[in-house]
């Protein structure tokens, strides 16, 4: 991208332990200046590794790491450290030896602490800290250096639900103030949505697929990309194209049972099985509001509720599938197991995946 502020490219990084020897491998990787990049993946995919390689931490076996900017590239490690003295001089520790004037360097150490909510705190002994609090100083004190990149290693490890949403949110009024490149990663999908608009996602040490976030949330190449990303409803059925242009195909599953799909998912494709995908907050519990197309009944397993959303399990065509409701208002407040409900989705949401 010509936008790239720094790059990997045909990177192979190994190393052996006791387990055997990892491997991972990244062919093109992009991180955009004003642009911030979820990388997702299971534990031991490689996203830690990757990182410290993007920071100059961790020697490929082959490749190049290409860097097209001047200013910092920070890493803040999964679990931080604080340096003896009070919180204000940890943040003001990292700008020794960069030749600022007195002034400037308390007016960005302020700013910084300001910035994640721990000026309160300024005086106190790190070592005093929680480790909600010391998460917030080490962000506190990569953006008192004003990188040009970010690369956040699990920055919300450890938090309560409280202390994830609080520190998501500071942390994303911090980087839209910036045009640096950023590069999060998390195994909370949710945290990194919050954040990112572009996504990566690692499998057992290789990029399984990138791009913009709605195009992998929507379009994932792969089964477990799609479970990994949240397309948790995967039916396989045969496929009928559409007879005419302006018409949609389907996805048979069965003779009672038949999914839409968009007549421009079907182009250039061929008949067959096929597997379709739908994102639990794209099927929708039809209510006759026309909210898609009516794809049959269902029976309801389960109703949780998290006080936000409520996550529905039903039953349809003998497959269990999964759809989300807001919590507290409509069918929300009434829907119970045993109930019987009609089911829709537009063809448009259904993503089609060889099985």
């Amino acid at each position: 991208m010509s936008d790239a502020v720094l790059s990997a490219r045909d990177l192979v990084v190994r190393r052996t332990s006791r387990s055997g020897v990892f491997e991972l491998r990244v062919d093109a990787l992009d991180l955009v200046a004003g642009s911030v990049l979820a990388v997702l993946g299971p534990n031991g995919a490689g996203k830690s590794t990757l990182l410290r390689t993007l920071a100059g931490l961790e020697k490929p076996s082959a490749g190049r790491i290409e860097r097209r900017v001047r200013g910092p590239v920070t890493l803040v490690f999964q679990r931080p450290i604080a340096f003896a003295g009070s919180v204000a001089h940890n943040v003001d520790v990292a700008l020794a030896g960069q030749g600022l004037p007195r002034e400037e360097r308390h007016a960005r150490v302020a700013e910084a602490l300001a910035h994640f909510d721990i000026a309160r705190l300024a005086a106190r002994n790190a070592h005093t800290l929680s480790g909600g609090e010391l998460r917030r100083l080490a962000l506190a004190r990569a953006f008192a250096l004003q990188p040009a990149v970010w690369l956040l290693d699990e920055p919300f490890d450890d938090l309560d639900p409280a202390g994830q949403e609080s520190l998501s949110l500071d942390l994303r009024r911090a980087i839209a103030g910036t045009n640096a490149a950023v590069a999060v990663v998390t195994h909370d999908r949710r945290r990194a949505l919050l954040l990112s608009d572009r996504i990566a996602v690692l499998l057992a040490g290789r990029l399984a697929q990138q791009g913009g976030r709605e195009e992998v949330l929507t379009r994932p190449t792969s089964i477990p990309v799609a479970q990994l990303v949240g397309m948790e409803n995967l039916v396989e059925g045969v496929l009928v194209p559409p007879r005419d242009p302006d018409e949609n195909g389907a996805l048979v599953v069965d003779g009672q049972h038949r999914i839409p799909v968009c007549a421009e998912v079907c182009r250039g494709i061929s008949a067959g099985r096929w597997l379709g995908g739908i994102r639990p907050e794209r099927l929708k519990v039809d209510v006759g509001r026309g909210e898609g197309v009516p794809i049959g009944k269902a029976v309801v397993r389960t109703v949780v509720s998290d006080g936000v959303a409520v996550i529905v399990t039903v039953v349809w065509a003998g497959r269990e599938l999964r759809t989300y409701l807001l919590a507290g208002r409509g069918l929300a407040r009434s829907l119970a197991p045993g109930d019987s409900v009609t089911l829709s989705v537009r063809p448009e949401d259904v993503h089609l995946m060889a099985p």
